[in-house]
């Protein structure tokens, strides 16, 4: 397959895909293509996908631009002072042990988080009720306030996911947090976890310039037809299609991980 159709093929699956699950930023199957369908090294597939994580992220947050003005000052000041101190810490360590590692033990960790991800998706359904809960368990919005932003750097910073679809089930099914709360969260912290990545990644090369734009020019137009893809589909992508359709994505991606093992 050449690279213009690979490129093509990539944006046509992977939109498709997370508009049929209503995945907007962390879209992990994007990595699974690079390396299998573009052939491209694990490493590079990695810093092409942060710039996805990264743009995505953006527009998120640009669409829920009120919300965020809304918010109580103390969330925003949490938000512009420790949120990034804890994703760099962990996209530091994850970062450190991304050029530690061999390329085998990157594809080892992608399997197994494929693996993980697909039986989130198999397993996993949130009910109505649970998009509305308002009263959190301190305890644990604590630890996800705390933790939740070194993991996701260190995930970034490792290989390139922030470990979302795993962290929003945890925090709203056993934390009781606020899904609309969590997302928005997230996906602050993904965009603090995907730049730092980005520059982390860079500075390490020696030649950190062209790296990185190397980077930046394969990932910004994949993530321009991605986001094409994802839009044209939800136009006529049906709610009752969801969640055998999560399931039956969840099954390929537990099928895919073994051959990452």
């Amino acid at each position: 397959m050449t690279p213009i159709l690979s490129f093509f093929t990539i944006a046509l699956i992977v939109g498709f895909v997370t508009a049929g699950i209503k995945i907007q930023f962390d879209r992990f199957f994007a990595i699974i293509l690079l390396v299998s369908l573009m052939r491209l090294p694990i490493a590079q597939a990695i810093d092409v996908f942060l710039w996805i994580v990264f743009l995505s992220a953006a527009f998120v947050l640009w669409k829920n631009r009120e919300k965020i003005k809304a918010m109580p000052a103390q969330n925003k000041k949490k938000f512009l002072t420790l949120v990034p101190l804890l994703a760099l810490i962990g996209v530091s360590l994850g970062s450190w042990l991304f050029f530690a590692v061999s390329a085998k033990a990157l594809l080892a960790t992608l399997g197994i988080l494929a693996l993980l991800y697909g039986l989130r998706l198999i397993l996993v359904h949130f009910k109505p009720h649970e998009f509305e809960y308002k009263n959190e368990k301190p305890a644990y919005l604590k630890i996800c306030g705390f933790f939740g932003p070194i993991v996701s750097g260190f995930f970034a910073g490792f290989v390139g996911t922030t470990l979302k679809p795993l962290k929003i089930p945890f925090a709203v099914k056993i934390g009781r947090m606020n899904m609309g709360q969590v997302y928005l969260g997230n996906t602050i912290t993904a965009l603090y976890s995907s730049f730092f990545a980005i520059l982390l990644h860079g500075l390490h090369s020696t030649s950190a310039l062209a790296m990185t734009a190397n980077s930046a020019l394969m990932g910004i137009p994949l993530w321009l037809a991605i986001h094409v893809v994802f839009e044209v589909t939800q136009l006529f992508f049906r709610d009752r299609w969801r969640k055998p359709f999560q399931i039956a994505i969840g099954i390929v991606l537990v099928v895919v991980a073994f051959k990452f093992l």
